[in-house]
């Protein structure tokens, strides 16, 4: 079993941690040929980012699968988010200076996803000390995922099961609104699509691009 890190928005913590959230997508580095560019079993992946040709050559989408860089079924992944820490209570000042590495744990540590307590302060104090996810060590993560299921689909044919997997919900469902950002009707799916072109840029949902699927359960502590 090996261990990954993996980086998820307050919103789809949020999602983590109410049981809601089953599934994520990340966009594969290297895009698979489309129309047009032999297409087919056994061709090579493009490296969208360097414009070159991959080394490995897919023999099959099942083949595919096995060159994930999230890992395989049975690895684990452990969750970045926005986070600050460790917060020593003024009483245990003297044994954090004493020894500093056993306040290394999360519960030292506080979330922004938690709550919007820490958002809603106007007190600067509040509001300061927050790290991006991207640099939280691997001592300070309090989520862990277990890998199920690999796949590799384009983003447009999600399907309404897997809409729910991601942590959209029905309109009238509160999650609904960590990907629609406002209060309108909206369907599940077009909540998801605007949340992904939010995240990816303006025009990321009509490129339409080739996607890891992965399926994951929660570790418990």
């Amino acid at each position: 079993m090996k261990e990954r890190p993996i980086l998820f928005s307050d919103q789809r913590v949020r999602a983590l941690l109410s049981g809601q959230q089953t599934q994520t997508r990340r966009i594969m580095k290297s895009q698979l040929m489309g129309p047009g560019q032999d297409n087919h079993e056994g061709c090579y992946g493009i490296d969208v980012i360097n414009n070159h040709l991959q080394g490995n050559r897919v023999m099959g989408m099942e083949n595919l699968s096995y060159h994930c860089p999230y890992g395989q079924p049975g690895d684990r992944l452990w969750v970045r988010e926005t986070w600050r820490g460790p917060i020593i209570d003024a009483n245990e000042v003297s044994d954090y200076e004493r020894s500093p590495t056993r306040f290394k744990n999360p519960r030292y540590c506080q979330y922004r996803a938690d709550t919007s307590h820490f958002v809603d302060r106007a007190d600067q104090e509040d509001q300061s000390g927050w790290q991006a996810g991207i640099h939280m060590p691997r001592w300070a993560s309090r989520i862990d995922l277990e890998i199920v299921r690999i796949r590799v689909e384009k983003i447009q044919d999600i399907s309404e099961d897997d809409v729910m997997a991601e942590g959209v919900q029905t309109d009238s469902h509160f999650l609904n609104n960590f990907f629609t950002m406002h209060n309108e009707p909206v369907s599940a799916k077009d909540a998801y699509r605007k949340q992904w072109a939010l995240q990816y840029g303006g025009t990321s949902w009509e490129v339409n691009p080739w996607v890891w699927v992965i399926d994951f359960t929660r570790v418990d502590a």
